[in-house]
């Protein structure tokens, strides 16, 4: 299907697929969750997906894998670090606590911090109504993460700043990872990311281990059903097409595209799980999507109105 692509075609296509496969996982991690310890869920999907990834990595992604300088290696420490470990852990704790929606919501503020990454790191400089877009999505995020406080909404204030944590350290490792696909296969770090993950996250396993000894026998069997999927779909091919993709588009466009996973994962909460948010969540809601579709159109119009003149 992504053979007869051109190069953007398959990017964005490869991009939405992961979207989808992540926003399918939404409510199942919450359902998870329940069973088992989030940071056992860490270790139990690193490991698996490392098992099943590693006779891949031996027969054929070692043969052509490209000689890796120091600042490789350490490009994909940090974007295994924080797009895995601090990514997903901070996401399985902070879904605890809250709600689906207001947990995807805050996710889907990540194409904001992106383009505060580039003003930041990269010196690119957009116009006003960029920034007020950035600052109408930051009030939104601030109207959900905050309202768990005056007990106006059903999410948790910790819980949905874990998300936000998540959010920025998925950003992160997104502008790692796209200066990564240039010279490694996507597959290849995917295998590398969730290998890191594993090492991290282990100390944390024996410890939840520790504190309740009986967990791993308690779980039934929908768990492990919901942690197939995990490994199988939200690791290993959701990794490797987000990665694939970013090898073809700008991390902007991705990032553009990672809107539609928020909407699975709130349809799917609402339908599976029965959450009904508040008045608070739709507001916030409404000024981060007022603020991204500001600040992702007239990013788009002076990219375009540049490129012209160059």
């Amino acid at each position: 299907m992504l053979k007869n692509l051109d190069g953007p075609a398959k990017g964005a296509l490869a991009i939405f697929l992961a979207q989808t496969i992540w926003g399918f996982s939404g409510p199942f991690v919450k359902l998870v969750l329940y069973s088992v310890p989030p940071m056992s869920l860490l270790f139990l999907r690193s490991l698996f997906a490392v098992l099943i990834l590693f006779p891949l990595y031996e027969i054929f992604l070692l043969k052509s894998e490209p000689h890796k300088s120091p600042l490789d290696k350490r490009d994909i420490f940090l974007a295994g670090f924080l797009g895995v470990f601090i990514n997903i852990s901070t996401y399985f704790l902070g879904q605890k606590l809250t709600t689906v929606s207001d947990a995807w919501v805050i996710a889907s503020t990540g194409a904001i911090f992106t383009v505060i990454y580039c003003y930041f790191f990269q010196k690119e400089r957009l116009g006003k109504i960029v920034y007020i877009g950035i600052g109408l999505a930051f009030l939104g995020t601030l109207v959900i993460i905050g309202s768990p406080i005056l007990s106006l909404g059903k999410g948790n204030s910790l819980g949905n700043l874990l998300m936000l944590i998540a959010t920025v350290s998925g950003v992160v490792s997104y502008l790692l990872t796209k200066k990564l696909v240039v010279k490694f296969n996507p597959l290849l770090l995917a295998y590398y990311f969730f290998l890191i993950s594993l090492f991290c996250s282990l100390p944390f396993f024996l410890l939840e281990f520790l504190q309740n000894p009986y967990w791993l026998a308690q779980v039934p069997p929908y768990s492990w059903l919901i942690i197939a999927y995990l490994v199988l779909g939200s690791s290993i091919f959701a990794y490797f097409f987000s990665n694939l993709g970013l090898k073809y588009i700008s991390a902007s466009i991705a990032g553009t595209i990672g809107y539609w996973s928020p909407i699975i994962a709130i349809a799917l909460g609402i339908f599976i799980l029965g959450e009904h948010p508040e008045m608070t969540f739709w507001l916030g809601s409404a000024l981060i999507v007022l603020g991204l579709l500001l600040a992702e159109t007239r990013h788009k119009a002076i990219k375009k109105t540049n490129s012209q003149l160059q």
